[in-house]
């Protein structure tokens, strides 16, 4: 199966679950679900890659800086690879 953005961001929900980030891994459940439109606009958006209070800003440290923040950062770069390779990037996706 050839990696693609809705892989990566199963990865990433699955990684929210798993340190208790209920709601966030349900913001990006419903993301992958969602037809290519709303899917592109999620893959783009400040809610997933942006500043403060982000999923690549915050997500996981509520503990500080777990294994599982790590695992979460590791899905980030290679979504944000994913993303800068088919054009569908923020700005805030190199950093």
């Amino acid at each position: 199966m050839a990696e693609g953005p809705c892989q990566y961001l199963e990865q990433l929900a699955d990684v929210l679950s798993r340190s208790e980030e209920h709601m966030l891994a349900s913001v990006v459940r419903r993301a992958a679900a969602q037809g290519e439109s709303a899917l592109v606009a999620f893959l783009s958006s400040n809610e997933l890659w942006g500043g403060a209070g982000s999923i690549a800003d915050q997500a996981c440290l509520a503990l500080g800086r777990t294994p599982l923040r790590r695992e979460l950062e590791g899905v980030l770069i290679r979504l944000g690879r994913w993303q800068l390779g088919a054009g569908q990037v923020n700005p805030r996706i190199s950093m």
